[in-house]
């Protein structure tokens, strides 16, 4: 969302009633015409670079009359052109579909504009982050496939009754503008359809991170840290005071490009004392940015510009986009899911226009790991992890050639699973024995096989479910083993447990024949 400096701040997300008219963002100098209800338009493209081949693509749908007004030509070829800028800044080989709605009742109060993605989905194929719900248009992008076809990417309003500026180029970024200047209202709502959100939030001084209209966390709010670098989602579920707190005055974005891009430091982000949905957390500083080269993501109208700025872009890096503008890329690949005791690899691929086969530095950081550096390599490494506690882990992978250089976050959670039951037993009795993952894990189908002395193998598959349980029974005495392996989405750890089994014997005393001696 995007106010003007004597806006008041209101917020909801918008609902858009949207029919299928779209226009396909590839820009050129050429002339396009727009069909949309019974209206038509011609509508000019100007002075926009085409789409690079490693780009994106974005189709916009305006909304039609009555749930939305007609737009004017300017708007419509304005919007355009702003869509066409962000895809040259992005990567996706799927085109991002844009749902748009000019109307003088925003549903996020007295702003200029909103902007928000229109799905989030966690889990896809590709996605590095393990249980974050990620803005559809960027799952997209990462899965390399239109995950839900059949729904818009992200949903967008404008005013109808401001005083827009529609002037395309920047020619005249230092002159004097008339009205507000609609392609920058534009870039920086297609920034927050994009992802730039942060779904943490606050109420009556407690700190949240869940609601049933913003899934969290977002791969925006995984790098969310305070002033002490101490990850904000750490303080849930135990703290969740602190948690408001930092959400009310300290909050910057941590990522390793955008800490790269702003000199070192994190992005100090919007964080008024008093919580303003939609606003807060969800945009950089204004004090601290409203002035440089980063002030399109600041929540207040700080005049025309053309170009999101490096911290912000860094922060796209960050959470998954691949920049298409020149800068290099890394691209990460592992498991999701690991298992305790698990050996997995993990490999590094440099995506980048400008690499010309320089020796690239692949450094690779992880959750209680010792740090490890690959000099001297070409455009691609590999690793090898193993974890034997369970929890979320962050692998971090930073490839340079001593000048450039470009970061990959993923995070991967391992799991382990415990046996438990009788240790002492006798024969021809049954025991139950009984398994627990940790820690719980419901979104993947789990496949317990239990494997004991003597018996044969017990397979329980695909079960939602953190616990299993089986029953054995033995006719021999000795030393049982029992052990359950618990496999799911291509991860595997196991655990033993052992069970002493003795004969039943009914009585351990002897009685012989009484046998009397009579005396003579």
């Amino acid at each position: 969302m995007y106010r003007s400096k004597s806006s008041p701040w209101l917020h909801e997300w918008p609902t858009v009633d949207v029919t299928r008219s779209k226009i396909r963002c590839t820009l050129t100098a050429i002339l396009l015409l727009l069909a949309t209800g019974g209206w038509v338009v011609p509508v000019a493209v100007f002075a926009a670079p085409a789409t690079p081949t490693n780009g994106a693509t974005f189709n916009i749908t305006w909304g039609t009359p009555p749930g939305c007004l007609e737009p004017p030509p300017e708007a419509v070829t304005a919007l355009a052109y702003a869509a066409g800028l962000w895809g040259m800044w992005i990567s996706s080989t799927v085109p991002i579909e844009v749902s748009v709605c000019w109307t003088p009742n925003l549903s996020g109060g007295d702003v200029l504009g909103t902007g928000a993605p229109a799905e989030y989905i966690y889990n896809f194929p590709g996605a590095p982050l393990v249980n974050t719900a990620y803005p559809i248009a960027l799952a997209n992008a990462l899965s390399g496939s239109d995950l839900d076809p059949a729904r818009a990417d992200m949903t967008l309003q404008f005013r109808s009754d401001v005083v827009w500026s529609f002037v395309l180029t920047p020619t005249h970024l230092t002159a004097p503008v008339y009205g507000e200047d609609f392609v920058t209202v534009a870039l920086h709502e297609l920034a927050h359809g994009l992802g730039f959100t942060g779904n943490m939030y606050e109420e009556w001084n407690v700190g949240f991170c869940s609601h049933f209209l913003n899934p969290c966390p977002t791969p925006y709010d995984r790098f969310v840290v305070d002033s002490a670098s101490i990850a904000l989602l750490s303080y849930l579920p135990n703290d969740p005071y602190t948690l408001a707190a930092r959400l009310k005055g300290d909050a910057n974005f941590g990522g390793p490009n955008t800490v790269a891009a702003n000199a070192g430091a994190a992005a100090k982000l919007y964080t008024p004392t008093n919580w303003q949905p939609g606003s807060s957390l969800s945009h950089l500083d204004q004090i601290t940015f409203q002035s440089g080269a980063n002030r399109l993501m600041t929540p207040i109208y700080s005049g025309v510009t053309r170009h999101p700025g490096p911290v912000t872009l860094a922060i796209f890096q960050d959470m998954g986009w691949l920049r298409a503008d020149g800068a290099p890329n890394v691209v990460t690949s592992g498991p999701p899911i690991i298992g305790a005791g698990q050996v997995v690899s993990m490999t590094g691929n440099l995506v980048w226009s400008g690499y010309a086969g320089q020796p690239i530095t692949y450094t690779w950081t992880a959750t209680e790991q010792i740090t490890t550096i690959h000099p001297g390599l070409r455009a691609m490494d590999e690793i090898t992890f193993t974890w034997a506690a369970p929890g979320e882990k962050r692998i971090t992978l930073t490839a340079t050639d001593g000048n450039a250089s470009a970061s990959a976050t993923r995070a991967a959670l391992v799991y382990n699973v415990t046996a438990s039951g009788s240790t002492q037993g006798n024969t021809n009795h049954t025991y139950t024995f009984n398994a627990a993952i940790a820690p719980e894990i419901t979104t993947f189908p789990i496949t317990y096989t239990w494997e004991a002395t003597d018996q044969s193998p017990i397979v329980h598959a695909n079960l939602y479910q953190t616990t299993d349980s089986v029953l054995f029974a033995w006719s021999m005495p000795g030393t049982k083993t029992i052990t359950v392996t618990a496999a799911m989405a291509g991860a595997m750890t196991y655990d033993v447990h052992e069970i002493v089994i003795e004969g039943l014997v009914l009585d351990k005393h002897i009685f012989l024949p009484l046998v009397l001696q009579q005396s003579w």
